[in-house]
């Protein structure tokens, strides 16, 4: 109804210009003939006044129509009009002609930008449209094929490049979710994760997953246990999806897979676990492609037996492939289709995240989602290690050794804070673990990371120190120091952690 109303009243606009153009024109003829010529100014107006009001094609004609009327007018019709007399109205005419032209292409581009940011965020661009390494830099969005629409973007975090990308092939498939993401850990790792769950409500099922294993990596799990509790995840939220005793069988409908992976720039080394994913491929430096060999882990929910990892070196540079694909069945399905499409050297991530797709797709699995991540590494000039022992004396060699790289890096506003941090969790580690005992900095993304590793398993707790108790106090003053800290489990102890920034306001003076 507003439509056509618009419509209406846009037409009528047009039909009171022109027959306002032909009055105009027929009065000044019918004056002329009395022997009086007088130029009606307002005709400038009019090709104004119908690029503010109305569409662009019906402002041209407006326009035009001005223009050829003043011409007819004042260049013909009328006798006795001076040779600049009649270029300065016919000019002056033609320059409203090419203002209105101006206003009208600025009206037009503003009313159609709100309707184009929509269709961008409802309906992202089909990446086979267009030349992927011709986009600029920026979070690639995730194309996911409904159901199970993600409405995520793949962050981009500083120690890896991503680029994502879902499809849907031909064939039939039962109703399928799939996701893709990147999750920023402590000390400047990334967690890298592919999923697909094929079932009834299969995209609530995908997206309850996804904030489970965001909720999960934050508290630092190794990949294999959080996988292990992601199962239980899925088992609460699907209760017919928990195997019985018999770990072979199950009578749920509901198939879930993941594969996580931690990525550690400062070692270089990637951990990684699957539930029901195929293996992820790698393309080294030198353009060698392989095949991880993995152990294989049966789909989430489907049994109770913990699943394993995997570490392997990803040196600077390498590209690491995490997919999914339709056919759960098989987990080798299109590898070698795969690893042919990756050994063609591609000029951009994005182009060769589009190659793997489209080699996934001839398979063929009628859904496939592709992750590639490129790895870069923390240097020097980033990271300093520290192995200490297990004696009070060694918080002081910390003490020393943090500032004197903290003044190597240009960091001096940041030395007191960060010496206390490390004084707490050194001292922390020599009384209350067990050797072996290792310090940690990492400056990265304008924070300073301190970690101190220890043999022991035991994880620090913050409590309220009461007015006389000698102990207690350590972690209450890392934890006001800091913008984070936390504890993250490995196979040789634990590392306590805190990160902040090293901005000068937040520097602290001892005495």
């Amino acid at each position: 109804m507003t439509t056509m109303t618009a419509a209406r009243v846009n037409r009528w606009l047009c039909v009171l210009l022109i027959a306002y153009i032909a009055g105009s024109c027929a009065v000044q003829l019918e004056n002329s003939t009395g022997g009086l010529v007088r130029w009606s100014g307002f005709s400038v107006l009019v090709p104004v006044t119908a690029a503010a009001l109305l569409p662009m094609r019906r402002s041209l004609l407006i326009g035009a129509a001005t223009l050829a009327a003043t011409v007819v007018t004042y260049g013909f019709a009328i006798h006795g009009v001076s040779a600049g007399g009649r270029t300065v109205v016919i000019t002056a005419v033609a320059l409203s002609f090419a203002l209105s032209i101006v206003v009208s292409r600025v009206r037009s581009h503003r009313l159609n930008a709100p309707a184009t940011a929509t269709r961008n965020r409802s309906c992202p661009p089909d990446p086979a449209d267009s030349d992927p390494c011709n986009t600029p830099e920026a979070p690639h969005p995730v194309a996911v094929s409904p159901p199970g629409i993600l409405p995520a973007a793949l962050p981009q975090p500083a120690v890896v490049e991503l680029a994502g990308h879902c499809r849907t092939g031909s064939g039939r498939l039962g109703v399928r979710a799939q996701w893709l993401d990147a999750i920023p850990l402590s000390g400047a790792r990334v967690g890298l994760v592919a999923g697909a769950v094929t079932g009834p409500n299969a995209d609530a099922t995908a997206s309850e997953l996804r904030a489970a294993v965001r909720t999960l990596a934050d508290v630092d799990l190794q990949p294999e246990e959080l996988l292990a509790h992601l199962a239980d995840v899925l088992a609460r939220l699907r209760p017919d999806v928990r195997a019985g005793h018999d770990t072979q069988t199950t009578t749920s409908s509901v198939s879930a897979q993941c594969l996580y992976a931690v990525y550690d720039p400062a070692s270089c080394r990637c951990t990684i676990a699957c539930a029901g994913s195929p293996p992820p491929a790698v393309i080294a430096p030198d353009g060698t492609v392989a095949s991880l060999d993995l152990p294989e882990g049966p789909p989430l929910g489907q049994t109770d037996l913990p699943f394993g990892a995997t570490e392997i070196d990803l040196p600077e540079g390498s590209t690491l492939l995490l997919y999914t694909h339709g056919d759960a069945d098989a987990r080798d399905s299109g590898r070698d289709e795969l690893l042919s499409a990756l050994a063609r050297p591609q000029r951009c991530l994005d182009a060769t995240c589009l190659s793997a797709v489209k080699a996934l797709l001839q398979a063929p699995h009628t859904q496939v989602a592709v992750l590639a991540v490129r790895t870069h590494a923390l240097d020097t000039r980033t990271v300093a290690t520290w192995d200490l022992p297990a004696d009070p004396a060694a918080v002081s060699y910390a003490r020393s050794h943090i500032a004197e790289k903290l003044a190597a890096w240009g960091l001096t506003d940041a030395i007191p804070t960060t010496e206390l941090i490390v004084s707490e969790l050194v001292t922390n580690a020599i009384r209350h673990a067990q050797p072996p005992i290792q310090l940690r900095l990492i400056h990265h993304a304008g924070s300073l990371v301190c970690e101190v590793a220890d043999g022991s398993s035991t994880s620090p707790h913050l409590r309220r120190a009461r007015t006389f108790d000698e102990n207690g106090r350590g972690l209450f003053i890392v934890a006001q120091l800091a913008e984070r800290w936390g504890t993250r489990h490995s196979h040789y102890g634990k590392i306590i952690w805190a990160e902040h920034t090293h901005a000068p306001d937040r520097a602290v003076t001892t005495v």
